[in-house]
């Protein structure tokens, strides 16, 4: 008892610094989850940054490309390019401007500059309804950027300003209207005025657009070349170059980051990342020879709350990994100690137990021997009885001739004892001639009687022998298995049975005659004894042939009751039968399988009942080698 609780204290020792580790493990494996949690919402936040940028570079670019477009096929009409400068001509370039400006959702103004600035036509649009302006109310925009650098481009090049508020008479137009210019120069060799021909664009539906793709974790900022917004969460902070108000620049903001967007390549058409929750990229209006003014950076940052989010969702999950863990742990060594105990107070009855299990084991060998005993006996009374069978069948089958000799004996004894008589008395000569003739007729039939005894005596005497000699020889099998049917003819008759042979096998084989004769003995009474009723038609088939290996076989069937597809299985078992309340064992064809198979070194089966010819029930198959080898070396 005191070592047990020793035991005890040890194992609660043991258990505690597993707890230890195991917690210390857990903690471990919480920050990776950590880590990795982290990482993946990280990640997920970055694909969904990067997946809004390019949607909002998309819109942008898409809306750029159209621009360029609608300004070529403004400028291929021919009605610019006639040679006079009728009022007829200017009107009808009115009308030409008018009809583009309305088919155009997106166009707020139209017009035609000449060299010096002046404007010559002038078309503004506004909620589908377009406005000539007079000649009086033109203006000159000489000195605007978009005019001196759109005069620097050749022929054939469309010049696309940045983009900026619209402004008329030197105020900027309340509600702002993002306005996007593109301008054509135009030459008197190829058009009716020397000038340039500018398109104001409003961008407020493709700004309202891009901002619509925004969400807390992807929230889309546009800044121009000069690192002002264009586009902000923040409305107050957009335009401040317009507004005069210069620090509202993302330079100040986050000097870093501005660094990090203008040390891109020019028109840098790739996802930068800069931090945790910022994506960007750089894109240029398409001007070849614009300055870095011209560029447009596409910007997406996560909300500050995103980030906290992040982390706390992150830990949250880690600390559930953590407790989970831990708990999982505490249960799992307190489940150990539980079962540690039990092992610890079984296992002191061990030592007791394993001596009852000895002494119990010892019991059940004499059992078990007592057991192979009993069916050692059981097989010598299954073989005694199968020879006192065979001999109850040779007396009943000598009876008839020897019983035929003894009368026809006593019939001339009698015979013999008239004529001893008639010597004193006299008799004729007729009289001696009948006597000796009526003798020597009863001598033949007992002559004739003997020899039939003889003959299955001498038959007996061999199966008999053959049955006690396992040694290997050459014999003829009918020869075997007319002996053998010989001594089962009145039990044929007992049982009103037919037996047909069929015997295809003329020459010699080499095996044991003995052991052979003993399986069709087995198999044939098995069938005498189980498969027939009273009202059958009995009938049992015996065929021996060679197959086309040249092995023997040989096949017994019948037409009897057939055998239960539940015993097909385990047939050759040993104590399997179905008539033990008639006596039987169950062990006849236990003993035909093993002699079959380990003395004669053959195989026997139960053939399907799928494979049975019309009218047979029960049919079994032995192969043999014609030729069998000896096992003893």
């Amino acid at each position: 008892m005191v070592e047990v609780t020793s035991q005890y204290k040890s194992l609660k020792k043991s258990l505690i610094f597993k707890f230890m580790v195991m917690a210390a493990v857990s903690l471990l494996l919480s920050l990776m989850v950590y880590v990795i949690q982290y990482q993946i919402q990280k990640s997920s936040v970055t694909l969904l940054q990067d997946n809004t940028l390019l949607a909002a570079h998309n819109t942008l670019s898409r809306e750029l490309g159209d621009v360029r477009k609608v300004v070529q096929l403004l400028v291929a009409d021919d009605i610019l390019k006639q040679s006079d400068e009728s009022a007829l001509l200017e009107e009808q370039i009115q009308i030409h401007f008018v009809n583009f400006g309305l088919a155009a959702e997106n166009i707020s103004q139209i017009r035609w500059l000449d060299r010096k600035g002046q404007e010559k036509v002038r078309v503004n649009f506004k909620t589908g309804q377009a406005e000539l302006v007079p000649k009086q109310q033109l203006q000159n925009k000489s000195s605007r950027y978009y005019f001196t650098e759109g005069m620097e481009h050749s022929q054939g090049e469309v010049y696309i300003s940045p983009i900026d508020l619209n402004v008329e008479r030197g105020a900027v137009v309340i509600p702002h209207e993002p306005t996007l210019r593109a301008s054509y120069r135009t030459t008197s060799d190829n058009f009716v005025l020397d000038g340039l021909v500018v398109v104001n664009f409003d961008l407020s539906k493709t700004l309202q657009q891009i901002k619509s793709l925004s969400t807390l974790q992807a929230q889309i900022q546009l800044i121009n070349g000069e690192g002002y917004w264009l586009l902000h969460p923040q409305k107050e902070k957009e335009w401040g170059f317009m507004r005069e108000k210069s620090m509202l620049t993302l330079g100040n903001e986050d000097s870093q980051l501005w660094q990090a967007i203008t040390q891109l390549p020019k028109s840098q058409e790739l996802i930068a990342s800069h931090s945790h929750a910022t994506s960007f990229l750089k894109m240029n209006l398409g001007n070849k020879n614009a300055a870095g003014t011209n560029d447009i950076v596409v910007l997406v940052e996560a909300d500050d709350s995103v980030q906290n989010e992040i982390i706390l969702r992150s830990f949250i999950i880690a600390l559930a990994c953590a407790v989970t863990l831990i708990s999982i742990s505490g249960l799992y060594l307190k489940r150990s100690y539980r079962d540690q105990r039990k092992i610890i107070k079984a296992r002191s009855h061990l030592e007791q137990e394993q001596q009852e299990l000895l002494a119990a084991n010892t019991k059940l060998q004499r059992y078990i021997k007592q057991q192979h005993q009993l069916q050692g006996e059981l097989i010598e009374a299954q073989r005694l009885s199968s020879l006192g069978l065979m001999v109850a069948g040779v007396a009943h089958e000598m009876n008839t001739p020897l019983g035929g000799a003894a009368i026809s004996l006593s019939n001339a004894q009698l015979i013999n004892q008239q004529l001893k008589d008639k010597i004193d008395e006299g008799f004729t000569k007729q009289f001696l001639e009948s006597s000796v003739e009526k003798i020597d007729d009863n001598l033949l039939i007992s002559r004739v009687n003997l020899d039939k005894a003889i003959s299955h005596v001498k038959s007996f005497k061999e199966m008999a022998h053959d049955r006690s000699n396992d040694q290997l020889v050459s014999f003829n099998i009918e020869k075997v298995i007319s002996d053998l049917l010989l001594g089962l003819k009145s039990r044929f008759k007992a049982s009103q049975v037919t037996i047909e042979t069929y015997i295809d096998v003329k020459k010699d084989i080499t095996s044991r005659p003995g052991v052979i004769s003993q399986v069709i003995e087995s198999l044939i009474v098995n069938a005498v004894s189980h498969a027939f009723n009273e009202l059958d038609d009995k009938l049992i088939q015996l065929h021996v042939y060679l197959n086309q290996q040249g092995d023997v076989c040989i096949t017994i069937s019948d037409n009897g009751c057939g055998i239960d597809d539940s015993l097909r299985s385990n047939l050759f078992d040993p104590f399997v039968t179905t008539s033990r309340k008639h006596g039987h064992t169950g062990l006849g064809l236990y003993l035909v399988h093993e002699w079959v198979t380990s003395v004669l070194n053959g195989k026997i089966q139960l053939v399907a009942n799928t494979d049975l010819p019309e009218g047979i029930a029960t049919k079994f198959k032995i192969t043999l080698p014609i030729v069998q080898k000896s096992t003893v070396s």
